[in-house]
């Protein structure tokens, strides 16, 4: 897999020196967990997706193929292990703070 290929499956996060509008509503942390929800919708998307094509092609189902459901098992287990590795250093990074002398 290319980087071209991993770049297409996880957009861009928002920069950091945007402009914050007047309000004061929306940051970047704001922008980190609208970006990290939308990850773990598409994450449970792609894994229901490839469970119902794995299911499909047991069966048999004419147009859906078993290397069909490979890739796409395959793709939803890459995007799961790239969200638990998020997780990991979002908490990691989170001890390491509370552990830090005020």
């Amino acid at each position: 897999m290319t980087i071209n290929v991993i770049n297409q499956l996880v957009p861009p996060l928002p920069s950091a020196t945007r402009a914050v509008p007047d309000n004061g509503q929306v940051g970047t942390w704001e922008d980190f967990s609208i970006v990290l929800a939308r990850q773990i919708k598409e994450t449970d998307r792609m894994q229901k997706e490839s469970g119902e094509l794995t299911k499909r092609a047991m069966l048999g189902n004419a147009g859906v193929s078993l290397h069909e459901a490979q890739i796409a098992t395959a793709e939803a287990d890459l995007h799961l292990k790239l969200l638990l590795q998020v997780r990991n250093k979002a908490l990691e990074s989170y001890k390491e703070i509370m552990s830090m002398p005020v």
